[in-house]
């Protein structure tokens, strides 16, 4: 699946680079909190939460630089009911000396980095076309506090460009990513735009489910190349903490945020997400995998477009097509 994905999320990077809520389920491990504990929330249409629609826009853009020898764009794109026309789009000239491009990682995503590593394919094909790419590496296992201190110490130690950074996080990486804008924004500066790939941008329901057995057990379970973890890490992904985090950072956060939601038709949906998008199924069918679809779309953002690809296969080359 990846090897039909990959290329149209280079040509998507290269697009938007151009272009410069949710449904709840109880714990099931722990008894709910008190109802003072729960933050008033609701579920509209995007227009209404403040979501900028530039499907139509992204998808001209996104579709002119898909390969040629590759799948049709509406195979890569879905098409939902009510997206927009598109707009002209600004100048793609020259985009390689005016933009630097950066991605960050998701959960995990540190511990089997040598089998898979998010974007790895795209990072190339972009260095190809004379784009300058960093990648920042954060603990597989650590809490958002702790890898937004290690992005802190990532930009410090950039070298002085004057060129905008667009910065795609995917999964736990927005997370982590947003969360080092609010507490380090000197640091963060030249951060032009957010990307959410597949964004915990409103956390997950599975993480309510398994956070408690995941801190006794699985967090201090060894991984190949990552330390063990707090549990934390899973605690940041609850949905009542992330619409927490909204309520209390949300209207600091400036620089404008970019979502592509992964949402996979069901045979798009890989083995190594059947499992968890058949529980999250009985919520919501519209799941990746890991999230459900609204909750990977930042309030007050601008929704790119909807990727027909499960939470793994939107950003990372490990299964190939035969």
């Amino acid at each position: 699946m990846t090897a039909l994905i990959a290329p149209s999320v280079a040509a998507i990077a290269l697009a938007l680079s151009a272009a410069v809520a949710p449904v709840r389920a109880a714990p099931a491990v722990e008894a709910a909190p008190l109802a003072g504990a729960y933050t008033p929330t609701t579920v509209v249409a995007v227009r209404d939460a403040g979501v900028h629609d530039l499907r139509g826009s992204f998808r001209a853009a996104a579709c002119a630089r898909l390969p040629a020898d590759g799948p049709p764009c509406d195979e890569v794109l879905l098409a939902l009911a009510n997206e927009p026309a598109a707009a002209a789009l600004p100048r793609t000239d020259g985009l390689a000396r005016r933009y630097r491009i950066a991605f960050v990682p998701g959960l995990f995503n540190e511990c089997f980095e040598e089998l898979a590593r998010p974007f790895s394919d795209v990072q190339s094909d972009l260095e190809a076309r004379g784009f300058t790419v960093d990648y920042f590496a954060v603990a597989g296992r650590g809490s958002m506090a702790q890898n937004a201190a290690q992005l802190a110490t990532h930009f410090a130690g950039l070298a002085e460009d004057d060129r905008p950074l667009i910065v795609f996080a995917y999964s736990k990486g927005l997370v982590d990513l947003l969360d080092f804008i609010v507490r380090h924004p000197d640091l963060a500066r030249p951060i032009a735009a957010v990307v959410s790939v597949a964004g915990a941008s409103n956390g997950s329901p599975l993480a309510d489910r398994m956070h408690a057995i995941y801190r006794s057990l699985g967090a201090k379970f060894p991984l190949p190349g990552c330390a063990r973890g707090t549990g934390e890490e899973i605690a940041d992904l609850r949905p009542d903490a992330r619409i927490a985090w909204w309520q209390e950072h949300g209207e600091s956060l400036t620089v404008p945020i970019f979502a592509l939601v992964a949402a996979p038709q069901p045979d798009r949906v890989s083995p190594a997400t059947r499992a968890t998008y058949n529980e999250l199924a009985k919520i919501d069918p519209r799941n990746d995998g890991k999230l459900l679809w609204q909750d990977q779309i930042p309030p007050r953002s601008h929704l790119l477009g909807y990727v027909n690809a499960d939470h793994w296969s939107i950003a990372v080359p490990v299964l190939k097509e035969q």
